[in-house]
């Protein structure tokens, strides 16, 4: 049963109707006391489709005065069925659809218009079970309902959408109505959110705040062609307020080429208008591209620059319209961001800001700025030769001091922001052009940043250099651009062959090192030349697919973990997961098409009154066909990053807040047992360090997790080693251990690994060679 029957000042009805006693058990016992296959819920259902079924045919044949029901109608939230829908159009006649029904903007006692009763009931009204085309098809048939009240509905009614399509024969129909939901809508509830993400990496604050996806909206306008897409144009103004509507008809004018950047930069400048600024990076560039985009850009911060002589609010409105600017320019010149974005054009602007990197004088101190070997910028301020800790509080408000502050919090935010961006660049193969690299490697932050990492150019690894003619920079020059440059990447022998302007490059993923097959010796020269990454590359965690795993549907990797949902929710979020009602946790791969999915049994939005939910499987879809996937048509890298996140989720939100497993006092009693227990089995070739065994095998290098039992291959993958925990029990002795499982799990591993010659299962030999 869906919805409420009746608004609170009508449940006298109610009681009147089952009893008082009758009621008010019902209302103690809950929501468990009205399940559908219980006897008072098919009750409750039964009561509540003859009540609704009485109050809406009352409703459907008022005229302009109100019915006694006519105050029930906004608690009514589902109703179903093509002959409601027909009926409903029927009613409204000629009529236009309301605002303050789809928005529910109703305070205080009020006459309630018959427009107003039918358009929330239309809202709420939902296709029948199997009800199909046809079946619409048969209800319009003898009616003046037309095409154009048809698309209203779509877009006031989104439910229809798939049935209203097939019934018109509009290719991209879906598409067109959720592109402009995503663009005029104020509010997103979470199943037009989950919906919206399949066709866009814009997230919903990005889109509310006026950024504009100009490649969804090509295809869309390709596909719909001019006529089909002004009626939804029309239609969607039902569902946005008058700024909105004419903030998309001014991308749309944009993006479509009808008005010049010369005529925009007009009226921009002389009226200062927000929406026509987010359009500007819209419209189609020119011949030369790159002159159009630099143009474009600096005119966007020149605005936000002179927006500094305007008060706090305003300053803050068009603050914000400026980086929704540089997000739709971003995206009509094909950056994944605008970071991205900023990094290309501002890595050619890096001599503004080399003057600040001199030592000038502001009063009786020298102040200037320096950015270190790692990216890190820092103000550096001296007086008479010595050097301060920092700047003194009575020159805070002096112009330069100002400047400076401001040029060092940009370089700052560059920097986490570049970090960042590489990390998602590894983790979807994203290939950069030697070219872009060159440019991006003039900008001292973003050098620092990419210059630890390690590259891969087709089978090729290496780090990633450039150096005069026939030779290296290295030390603290290296990398650095002067004289005649080659691009080179060096391997670990130290050989590495040019590269030419052309050639692309991405940032390895752990994969590639696994592939290579010389991962552990990556990570043993970035260990003894003490390199530090700006995040986990070579010590990355990697996931492979298992065996068994092949052709099914779904991975069980770490089925049965309890977890908590608002904070697996929470510590997924900064990696690009969304929660949705019907599909549970989703991340949607836009370059790939793929749609991963963690399912449990949880309630994601609000904490459950029951037991932690547990971890069922993770499976994969595509994105656009919505058709499953086996695990093996999962890309390798996809599929390791999913579980890694899936791997956090168990580490950070285990039900209890601390999993007891992996509680500090547990790791400590657990190291102290296994060192104990070392010499017993005249094992010498275990060191223990912090909450891991470190094990010197004969066919490899391991590490055991003394908190959960994950053991991963040096230079090589996660192992799966499954414990059968009622046949072990009791064969094992461990001295001074009680009846945990885990404990005993974790020694028989370590015993395992350190004699892995006499391994015979060929299951655990497979993932080790």
């Amino acid at each position: 049963m869906k919805g409420d029957s009746l608004r609170p000042e009508n449940y006298r009805r109610t009681v009147d109707f089952l009893g008082e006693a009758f009621y008010e058990e019902m209302k103690e016992k809950g929501c468990a006391y009205m399940r559908d296959n219980t006897e008072e819920g098919a009750l409750c259902k039964t009561v509540y489709d003859r009540l609704v079924g009485r109050i809406v045919d009352v409703e459907l044949r008022r005229g302009d005065s109100e019915t006694e029901f006519s105050h029930c109608i906004h608690g009514i939230t589902y109703i179903c069925g093509v002959d409601y829908l027909v009926r409903i159009l029927m009613a409204l006649g000629s009529d236009t659809l309301g605002r303050q029904s789809y928005y529910g903007w109703f305070s205080g006692p009020r006459i309630l218009t018959k427009k107003e009763n039918l358009g929330s009931l239309l809202k709420y009204c939902y296709p029948g079970e199997n009800e199909t085309a046809a079946d619409l098809a048969r209800g319009l048939k003898g009616t003046r309902i037309r095409e154009r009240r048809l698309v209203e509905v779509a877009m006031y009614a989104p439910q229809w959408i798939d049935i209203i399509e097939e019934h018109l024969g509009w290719k991209g129909m879906k598409s067109g109505c959720y592109y402009f939901m995503a663009h005029m809508d104020e509010r997103f509830d979470d199943r037009k959110q989950a919906m919206i993400a399949r066709y866009t990496p814009l997230s919903p604050e990005e889109l509310q705040a006026g950024a504009f996806d100009v490649n969804w909206f090509k295809e869309a306008y390709e596909l719909l062609g001019a006529e089909h897409f002004d009626l939804l144009y029309d239609g969607a103004k039902y569902i946005s307020d008058g700024q909105k509507h004419s903030r998309a008809r001014k991308y749309a004018d944009a993006a479509l080429g009808r008005v010049t950047l010369e005529q925009l930069k007009t009226e921009i400048s002389a009226k200062r208008n927000k929406d026509l600024l987010m359009s500007f990076g819209l419209v189609p560039f020119g011949e030369d591209r790159e002159r159009d985009l630099m143009d474009r850009y600096q005119f966007i911060q020149q605005f936000l620059k002179e927006s500094k002589q305007f008060g706090a609010q305003r300053r803050a409105s068009e603050g914000q319209a400026g980086q929704t600017a540089l997000l739709n320019l971003s995206v009509n010149a094909g950056y994944a961001d605008v970071t991205r974005l900023t990094l290309n054009v501002e890595s050619r602007m890096t001599s503004l800001y080399e003057p600040y990197m001199e030592w000038k004088a502001v009063d009786d101190v020298e102040v200037k700025l320096e950015i270190d070997g790692l990216g890190r910028s820092a103000i550096l301020c001296r007086k008479g030769g010595k050097t301060l800790k920092s700047v003194p509080s009575r020159l805070g408000k002096q112009p330069y001091v100002l400047e400076v502050k401001d040029i060092n919090k940009k370089l700052k935010d560059q920097y986490a922001r570049t970090r960042a961006m590489m990390e998602e660049a590894m983790e979807g193969r994203t290939e950069f052009a030697v070219r872009e690299v060159r440019q991006l490697f003039q900008n001292p932050v973003v050098r620092a940043v990419m210059e630890p990492l390690v590259f891969a150019g087709g089978e090729t690894l290496g780090f990633l250099r450039f150096g005069g003619e026939g030779e290296e920079t290295a030390g603290e020059n290296a990398g650095e651009l002067t004289g005649e440059f080659t691009a080179k990447l060096v391997a670990l022998d130290g050989a590495g062959a040019g590269l030419g302007e052309d050639e692309t490059l991405r940032i390895a993923h752990p994969l590639d090192f696994y592939r290579a097959g010389n991962w552990h010796e990556y990570q043993r020269r970035l260990f003894e030349n003490k390199v530090k990454q700006p995040f986990k590359q070579v010590f990355r965690e990697l996931y492979v697919k298992l065996s068994e795993e092949m052709g099914q549907r779904y991975s069980r990797l770490f089925a049965g973990y309890q977890i908590q949902p608002k904070k697996t929710v929470g510590c997924l979020r900064g990696r690009r997961w969304v929660a949705d009602y019907e599909e549970g946790l989703q991340k949607v791969f836009y370059k790939e098409n793929i749609v991963a999915r963690i399912y449990a049994l949880a309630d994601w939005f609000s904490p459950g009154d029951v037991e932690a939910p547990t971890l069922e499987w993770v499976e994969f879809s595509n994105r656009k066909t919505f058709e499953a996937l086996t695990i093996d048509q999962v890309p390798d890298v996809i599929y390791s990053e999913v579980m890694r996140d899936v791997d956090l989720a168990v580490s950070v939100a285990h039900a209890g807040g601390v999993d007891p497993e992996t509680s500090h006092s547990t790791v400590e009693m657990r190291r102290a047992i296994v060192e104990f227990n070392l010499p017993l089995f005249g094992l010498k070739n275990v060191t223990l360090s912090e909450s891991h065994a470190f094990i010197k095998g004969t066919r490899g290098n391991y590490t055991v997790q003394l908190g959960s039992g994950v053991v991963h291959q040096e230079g090589g993958t996660m192992l799966n080693i499954l414990p059968v925990h009622s046949q072990s029990r009791g064969k094992l002795f461990l001295p001074f251990v009680d009846e945990d499982p885990k404990t005993a799990e974790i020694m028989s591993k370590i015993v395992l690994l350190a004699e892995d010659k006499k391994i015979k299962d060929p299951f655990i030999l497979d993932q080790i060679r």
